[in-house]
């Protein structure tokens, strides 16, 4: 018997898996976590196709303390489309490599995004 096993395994979304707030607890270049930056932003997958994104900004210095933004997006082959950027035409894929429970990791382009549901 042959099996394959891929070193990232990918995990079939449906839009019921996501709708809801998610809040995005750690950004990193690496699947398994590391070198990770900590973050401070939600996002909210709503039923009419919409993602808003809510960032807070902890840093006193810094130029605006919350950014709020609204994008489109649908499940396609259990993987997230969505705008690239507010505005824009452009889409992205994301993928979710892991998804336990409440909690999942989201692949999109190069940045793993490590999520819990609230």
């Amino acid at each position: 018997m042959l099996l394959s096993f891929s070193a990232t395994a990918e995990v079939q979304l449906t839009k019921a898996d996501l709708l809801g707030t998610w809040q995005i607890d750690k950004e990193s270049n690496s699947s398994d976590g590391s070198k990770a930056r900590s973050s401070n932003t939600t996002w909210a997958f709503k039923e009419d196709g919409t993602i808003e994104g809510m960032t807070h900004e902890s840093d006193a210095h810094a130029r605006i303390d919350q950014m709020r933004a609204v994008l489109n997006y649908s499940i396609e082959n259990g993987k997230i489309v969505k705008q690239a950027a507010p505005g824009r035409s452009k889409m992205e894929t994301c993928e979710a490599i892991e998804k336990t429970g409440n909690s999942m990791v989201l692949k999109c382009q190069t940045v793993y995004f490590f999520m819990t549901k609230k």
